[in-house]
């Protein structure tokens, strides 16, 4: 899939999840000021990532593909019509297969690139992380073992705080898991399986008041 239109809002997620050493100035000053709602550990596995991801493509991605399918089948018809017209052309046939081709390379890099993304957090599935809430922000940190930290070529990984009222949220809720979508480049899946039922419904009843109505609530 060519059109960097196309692939922008996926490479940036990739990038943001590979590449964050947690030195981005901006996001260092944040301080959360709110009360302290909550606070739990939790881990992802490499399953739910993906889940997580394809919900984000189906959500933000999809929709693309499905004009772009539609844009060049309507394209691959007229091309049909013409080779049914004049089966000696040639060039309706290269044409048609280059539409075909182009449904088939925008389909296929989506795949490509969730599974390139799942491959590589598959070495973070045994990190341990922590979820914090405040009245006005959100607080996420690594968990390092004393091994960890012991070790010489150790870089700590800063916490990442997010304030409600300064950055575009998209948050999604299913049976299995919370997924926050900041400014459609980063993922955060909260896995129910490791969330208290108390801090369940907080979490649901803190996202509904700061989103109203763009709380997203999916059956599965």
């Amino acid at each position: 899939m060519e059109n960097e239109n196309i692939k922008k809002p996926e490479d940036e997620i990739i990038e943001d999840i590979l590449t964050d050493d947690g030195e981005d100035e901006i996001e260092e000053e944040i301080v959360p000021e709110g009360e302290l709602l909550t606070s739990f550990e939790y881990n992802v596995t490499n399953e739910e990532e993906e889940k997580a991801f394809l919900i984000f493509q189906k959500k933000y991605v999809y929709k693309h593909n499905w004009l772009v399918t539609a844009l060049f089948g309507v394209i691959a018809v007229l091309f049909i019509i013409s080779i049914v017209k004049n089966p000696g052309g040639y060039l309706n046939w290269v044409l048609m297969f280059i539409c075909l081709f182009m449904i088939f390379a925008t389909w296929f890099n989506t795949v490509r690139i969730r599974k390139y993304l799942i491959s590589a957090l598959k070495a973070l599935e045994d990190d341990r992380y922590r979820f914090t809430l405040y009245e006005d922000s959100f607080k996420i940190e690594t968990i390092f073992t004393e091994e960890e930290m012991q070790q010489e070529d150790f870089v700590p990984v800063k916490p990442r705080v997010v304030k409600f009222e300064d950055i575009s949220l998209n948050i999604i809720e299913n049976n299995e898991m919370f997924i926050i979508i900041l400014k459609k480049e980063t993922i955060y899946v909260l896995s129910k399986r490791v969330i208290s039922e108390d801090d369940r419904k907080l979490l649901r009843e803190k996202f509904s008041e700061v989103l109203g109505e763009d709380l997203e609530i999916m059956d599965k």
